[in-house]
Protein backbone atom coordinates (compact mmCIF):
# COMPACT_ATOMS: atom_id res chain seq x y z
CA UNK A 1 0.00 0.00 0.00
CA UNK A 2 1.21 3.48 -1.03
CA UNK A 3 1.41 6.71 1.09
CA UNK A 4 -1.91 7.86 -0.43
CA UNK A 5 -3.35 4.95 1.65
CA UNK A 6 -1.81 5.86 4.79
CA UNK A 7 -2.84 9.45 4.52
CA UNK A 8 -6.70 8.03 3.79
CA UNK A 9 -6.27 5.73 6.62
CA UNK A 10 -5.08 8.71 8.85
CA UNK A 11 -7.76 11.04 7.53
CA UNK A 12 -10.40 8.61 8.19
CA UNK A 13 -9.34 7.73 12.21
CA UNK A 14 -9.17 11.88 12.76
CA UNK A 15 -11.77 12.62 11.15
CA UNK A 16 -13.85 10.29 13.56
CA UNK A 17 -12.04 11.16 16.44
CA UNK A 18 -13.29 14.67 15.26
CA UNK A 19 -16.78 13.82 15.21
CA UNK A 20 -16.63 11.26 18.40
CA UNK A 21 -15.29 13.60 20.82
CA UNK A 22 -17.88 16.64 19.56
CA UNK A 23 -20.69 14.07 19.85
CA UNK A 24 -19.10 13.22 23.24
CA UNK A 25 -18.78 16.84 23.96
CA UNK A 26 -22.45 17.69 23.16
CA UNK A 27 -23.65 14.89 25.27
CA UNK A 28 -21.66 15.49 28.16
CA UNK A 29 -20.13 11.78 28.57
CA UNK A 30 -16.21 13.12 28.30
CA UNK A 31 -13.91 13.49 30.85
CA UNK A 32 -10.60 15.81 29.85
CA UNK A 33 -8.19 12.87 31.30
CA UNK A 34 -10.48 9.35 29.63
CA UNK A 35 -9.07 7.88 26.64
CA UNK A 36 -12.45 6.57 26.08
CA UNK A 37 -15.32 8.55 24.40
CA UNK A 38 -18.66 7.27 24.90
CA UNK A 39 -21.17 8.05 22.32
CA UNK A 40 -25.37 7.13 21.55
CA UNK A 41 -26.41 6.21 18.53
CA UNK A 42 -23.30 6.56 16.26
CA UNK A 43 -22.96 6.50 12.61
CA UNK A 44 -19.43 5.94 10.95
CA UNK A 45 -19.00 6.20 7.21
CA UNK A 46 -14.74 5.15 6.05
CA UNK A 47 -14.23 5.34 2.27
CA UNK A 48 -11.10 4.95 0.45
CA UNK A 49 -9.92 5.67 -2.91
CA UNK A 50 -9.92 2.20 -4.15
CA UNK A 51 -11.47 0.57 -1.23
CA UNK A 52 -15.21 -0.51 -0.53
CA UNK A 53 -17.35 1.63 1.64
CA UNK A 54 -17.84 0.60 5.48
CA UNK A 55 -20.94 1.95 7.08
CA UNK A 56 -21.54 1.44 10.92
CA UNK A 57 -24.15 2.05 13.24
CA UNK A 58 -24.35 1.31 16.43
CA UNK A 59 -26.69 1.88 19.41
CA UNK A 60 -23.47 2.52 22.11
CA UNK A 61 -19.48 2.91 21.24
CA UNK A 62 -16.61 3.35 23.41
CA UNK A 63 -13.71 5.13 21.13
CA UNK A 64 -10.83 3.85 23.10
CA UNK A 65 -8.20 6.89 21.80
CA UNK A 66 -5.13 5.34 22.77
CA UNK A 67 -5.21 2.23 20.77
CA UNK A 68 -7.64 3.71 17.83
CA UNK A 69 -10.49 0.98 18.07
CA UNK A 70 -14.17 1.65 18.63
CA UNK A 71 -16.03 -1.19 20.79
CA UNK A 72 -20.02 -1.07 19.40
CA UNK A 73 -22.81 -2.32 21.06
CA UNK A 74 -26.42 -3.71 19.05
CA UNK A 75 -24.55 -2.87 15.47
CA UNK A 76 -25.34 -3.19 11.63
CA UNK A 77 -22.35 -2.95 9.04
CA UNK A 78 -22.42 -2.34 5.79
CA UNK A 79 -19.85 -2.73 3.15
CA UNK A 80 -20.78 -1.28 -0.09
CA UNK A 81 -19.86 -1.84 -3.79
CA UNK A 82 -16.91 -0.09 -5.18
CA UNK A 83 -16.58 -0.25 -8.68
CA UNK A 84 -17.04 -3.83 -9.86
CA UNK A 85 -16.73 -5.12 -5.85
CA UNK A 86 -19.43 -6.73 -4.10
CA UNK A 87 -21.11 -6.05 -0.79
CA UNK A 88 -22.85 -7.52 2.43
CA UNK A 89 -24.43 -6.41 5.17
CA UNK A 90 -23.94 -7.28 8.41
CA UNK A 91 -26.22 -7.18 12.30
CA UNK A 92 -24.47 -8.47 15.70
CA UNK A 93 -24.71 -7.68 19.32
CA UNK A 94 -21.03 -6.63 19.36
CA UNK A 95 -18.10 -5.08 17.26
CA UNK A 96 -14.56 -3.66 16.77
CA UNK A 97 -13.22 -1.78 14.38
CA UNK A 98 -9.61 -1.28 13.61
CA UNK A 99 -9.44 2.50 12.67
CA UNK A 100 -5.73 2.04 11.37
CA UNK A 101 -7.06 -1.03 9.09
CA UNK A 102 -10.66 -0.69 8.98
CA UNK A 103 -11.13 -4.15 9.76
CA UNK A 104 -14.04 -5.29 11.52
CA UNK A 105 -14.99 -8.37 14.48
CA UNK A 106 -18.39 -8.69 14.75
CA UNK A 107 -19.59 -10.78 17.54
CA UNK A 108 -22.82 -12.59 19.14
CA UNK A 109 -25.90 -13.50 17.33
CA UNK A 110 -24.15 -12.36 13.72
CA UNK A 111 -26.71 -12.80 11.04
CA UNK A 112 -26.15 -11.49 7.39
CA UNK A 113 -26.03 -10.84 3.69
CA UNK A 114 -23.73 -11.10 0.59
CA UNK A 115 -24.82 -9.70 -2.70
CA UNK A 116 -26.99 -12.03 -4.15
CA UNK A 117 -29.19 -13.08 -1.14
CA UNK A 118 -26.90 -15.27 0.30
CA UNK A 119 -28.07 -15.27 4.22
CA UNK A 120 -25.36 -16.58 6.96
CA UNK A 121 -25.41 -16.61 10.73
CA UNK A 122 -22.53 -17.22 13.18
CA UNK A 123 -21.18 -16.80 16.34
CA UNK A 124 -18.39 -14.36 14.82
CA UNK A 125 -16.91 -13.03 11.95
CA UNK A 126 -14.53 -10.96 11.05
CA UNK A 127 -13.48 -8.27 7.92
CA UNK A 128 -9.65 -7.81 6.71
CA UNK A 129 -10.46 -5.23 4.53
CA UNK A 130 -7.33 -4.75 2.92
CA UNK A 131 -7.79 -8.46 1.80
CA UNK A 132 -11.39 -7.95 0.84
CA UNK A 133 -12.25 -10.94 2.44
CA UNK A 134 -15.09 -11.82 5.07
CA UNK A 135 -14.46 -14.88 6.93
CA UNK A 136 -15.02 -17.20 10.10
CA UNK A 137 -14.09 -20.47 11.28
CA UNK A 138 -17.17 -21.17 13.61
CA UNK A 139 -20.16 -22.96 12.42
CA UNK A 140 -22.08 -21.31 10.00
CA UNK A 141 -25.83 -21.74 8.78
CA UNK A 142 -26.16 -20.62 5.33
CA UNK A 143 -29.41 -20.18 2.98
CA UNK A 144 -29.42 -19.73 -0.71
CA UNK A 145 -32.05 -20.17 -2.91
CA UNK A 146 -34.09 -22.26 -0.60
CA UNK A 147 -31.42 -24.63 1.21
CA UNK A 148 -29.89 -24.36 3.94
CA UNK A 149 -26.34 -25.71 4.42
CA UNK A 150 -23.96 -26.13 7.65
CA UNK A 151 -20.13 -25.76 7.79
CA UNK A 152 -17.27 -25.27 9.77
CA UNK A 153 -17.18 -21.31 8.26
CA UNK A 154 -16.91 -19.73 5.37
CA UNK A 155 -15.03 -17.25 3.19
CA UNK A 156 -16.37 -14.61 1.30
CA UNK A 157 -13.94 -12.53 -1.07
CA UNK A 158 -15.52 -9.85 -1.47
CA UNK A 159 -14.08 -7.96 -4.35
CA UNK A 160 -14.36 -11.03 -6.26
CA UNK A 161 -18.39 -12.03 -4.99
CA UNK A 162 -16.65 -15.25 -4.50
CA UNK A 163 -17.90 -17.76 -1.11
CA UNK A 164 -16.57 -20.74 -0.16
CA UNK A 165 -18.03 -22.70 2.59
CA UNK A 166 -15.66 -24.57 4.78
CA UNK A 167 -15.34 -27.77 6.82
CA UNK A 168 -17.63 -30.12 6.21
CA UNK A 169 -20.62 -28.55 4.15
CA UNK A 170 -24.09 -30.20 4.89
CA UNK A 171 -27.32 -29.54 3.26
CA UNK A 172 -29.62 -29.44 6.10
CA UNK A 173 -33.51 -31.18 5.46
CA UNK A 174 -36.44 -29.98 6.98
CA UNK A 175 -39.33 -32.10 8.18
Amino acid sequence: MGPSGVDSRLSVGRSLIGCLAVAALLAGTSKAESPLLEVDAMTFVASRESSNEIVLRAVHARFDTEDERVYMEDVQARVEPSGHAGYFDIRCDTAELDLETNDLEARGNVRGQTDGGREFSAAWVKYDDEAGLLFTNARVLISEDAITYRGGGFQYFVRERRFRLLGGASVVQEP
